[in-house]
């Protein structure tokens, strides 16, 4: 096989593919044998037909499955040989094949632009922290206590404070029940902060296995936005009266749903969480909030190829696989484009700063990613572990930390700046 190749800007190589005329003949030789072990004719025991008459009868054939197994190899061969690493499927164009001549084509392959990232040092970012005080922790633990309530059952009408467990469904003006709008098994705490006063107005006083017809009005800012200034109609049944009770906050609640050995324990659990849950949020706020602006300090062109490959796979996975109208692939591709520009614009300029700094990463460190992972789901720790087993998942997995390593050398160069977090307003972030 010869070939050359030829670098045509943003990332993008065609390489020039011969192969000789021999390689050709053997290679049609070897398929023509393949299909003679198969084939049947009249006169003949499968097997037993000779070479010559199933080359010629089936000639299209043999070169159909010659190229469809053949050419694939001499690609990736060749791609390999020229030491390019593609970032989407190579495409194999300009085939030219005769039997008896040498075949020649090309494949175009893109590659991820090397970038040379300048001003990434000293960045300056904002990070927010929150203060985990004993307030958030005492109104978690009673989030938990809330959601382990046990109900019992009552045999008296329903009033405040009671738990009404029932069935409902819409109806039009006319009474008749409509479709898909069954909810079955819902609590309904009478009293409740927020309750709409024409629900609970309709429930007080009713009993188990009772039906009521109820009209609700709902307030123009209602949460849901399909119920907002609606008067909607409902058929209930009564299915229980309840009693919610609410356990003892002590180091019982502690050791027997949560198996710690108190409640003060259970509170350092709480508190660590939300300690952890904040680092992870300042650290994705940090990361969102240096992309951008390494974006703006290195501008680059994403190749083109690589956009439409990375959006077509994002559409793929939002709509499970399905088949989509062009209308919505088009609205789909406009919403995820704008993401998609900036992720690539992201691992680009981390890769530039990983080659820069001669980043790396070892065997072990990847396969200590693979057992952390392992260790989060231990259900599915066997598949992870069978999942990494490719030395291509490998080599991505190693890629992805890298990629974390460069993000740390930024953020460790910035200036960063503390300020108190507040929850009136959560910043937009993207990339």
């Amino acid at each position: 096989m010869n070939h050359s190749v030829k670098a045509l800007g943003q990332g993008q190589h065609t390489i020039s593919v011969e192969i000789p005329a021999s390689d050709v003949e053997a290679r049609l030789l070897y398929a023509a044998r393949e299909l003679q072990k198969r084939v049947v004719m009249p006169g003949f025991r499968k097997g037993k037909v000779p070479l010559d008459r199933v080359r010629t009868e089936f000639a299209a054939n043999i070169e159909q499955d010659m190229l469809e197994r053949w050419l694939p190899e001499l690609a990736d061969r060749a791609i390999s040989e020229c030491a390019l690493a593609p970032v989407v499927p190579p495409s194999v164009q300009q085939l030219k094949f005769t039997p008896g001549q040498p075949m020649t084509f090309e494949i175009q392959v893109d590659t991820a632009p090397q970038v040379e990232v300048k001003d990434w040092k000293g960045i300056a970012l904002t990070r927010r922290v929150r203060v985990v005080d004993d307030a958030t922790v005492d109104k978690v633990v009673q989030d938990l206590r809330e959601d382990s309530a046990v109900f019992e059952d009552l045999s008296r009408p329903a009033q405040s404070g009671d738990v009404v467990l029932l069935d409902s469904q819409r109806i039009d003006a006319n009474g008749t029940r409509l479709k898909n709008t069954l909810a079955k098994g819902s609590r309904i705490l009478l009293g409740a902060p927020g309750l709409l006063p024409d629900l609970e107005a309709g429930l007080v006083g009713c009993q188990e296995g009772q039906e009521r017809t109820l009209t609700v009005n709902y307030p123009a800012d209602y949460g849901q936005q399909a119920l907002a200034g609606q008067t909607v109609r409902y058929i209930v049944k009564i299915k229980k009266i309840q009693a919610k009770k609410l356990r003892e906050l002590d180091d019982d609640f502690a050791k027997e749903l949560f198996r710690l050995d108190s409640l003060s324990a259970l509170r350092d659990r709480v508190r660590e969480n939300l300690e952890s849950e904040d680092s992870t949020r300042s650290r994705r706020e940090l990361e969102a909030s240096a992309t951008e602006e390494l974006v703006k300090r290195n501008p680059i062109e994403v190749p083109a190829r690589l956009v439409e490959y990375m959006l077509g796979s994002v559409v793929r996975e939002q709509t499970g696989g399905r088949e989509i109208g062009d209308e919505l692939r088009t609205q789909l591709e406009g919403h995820y484009r704008p993401g998609v520009e900036q992720s690539i614009r992201r691992e680009l300029i981390l890769a530039g700063v990983a080659r820069q700094e001669s980043l790396s990463v070892t065997d072990e460190e990847i396969a200590s990613e693979i057992d952390r992972m392992a260790r989060q789901d231990p259900r599915q720790a066997a598949r992870v572990r069978a999942r990494y087993q490719s030395a291509e998942r490998r080599h991505a997995l190693g890629e992805g930390i890298r990629e974390r390593k460069a993000m740390d050398l930024v953020i460790e160069a910035a200036k960063v700046t503390d300020v108190p977090f507040t929850d009136v307003e959560e910043p937009a972030t993207q990339g």
